[in-house]
């Protein structure tokens, strides 16, 4: 007897969960990288506003300007730094939308393949129910038929 569909389906359903699975990680692990960007870019403006208060205060008590000119190259440098960080976030934001995506599709097909294999399920009941039904019934038959015709007094 060949396998059921049912049963034809549980490697395809296996295969479908296994890369939905494996699907969802990267994107998982795309988004950390996402929230690791942004942490360091909290930790560059924190960076620069130290710097900023600390130019202040050097101006404020009469630094030199050759002291001055270093702490401001240095936060353009910060500045630059920043932007990069801004730039590679927004990079991997688009990259995760598209794992994203990647993902969601395979989710979807996996639960169609689920869909499917329950409906199978179903239907292969519905005749395993009818084929019981009809033995049932034959052998009900056979029951009466025997007792009918073994009993003279139905004659």
């Amino acid at each position: 007897m060949s396998k059921l569909k049912s049963q034809r389906m549980k490697p395809v359903n296996r295969l479908a969960e296994k890369k939905e699975q494996e699907s969802a990680i990267v994107y998982s692990q795309c988004m950390a990288q996402v929230h690791d960007l942004e942490n360091q870019l909290q930790k560059l403006y924190s960076y620069r506003a130290g710097y900023h208060q600390q130019m202040t205060e050097m101006s404020n008590l009469g630094v030199g300007s050759h002291r001055l000119q270093d702490t401001l190259m240095f936060m353009n440098n910060l500045n630059q730094s920043i932007e990069g960080v801004l730039k590679q976030i927004q990079q991997q934001k688009e990259i995760c939308e598209g794992k994203k995506e990647q993902w969601m599709a395979l989710h979807n097909k996996t639960r169609i393949y689920t869909k499917v294999t329950k409906k199978y399920i179903v239907e292969e009941q519905l005749v395993q129910n009818k084929n019981e039904q009809k033995l049932l019934d034959e052998f009900n038959q056979s029951l009466f038929h025997r007792k009918h015709n073994s009993n003279p007094d139905s004659k």
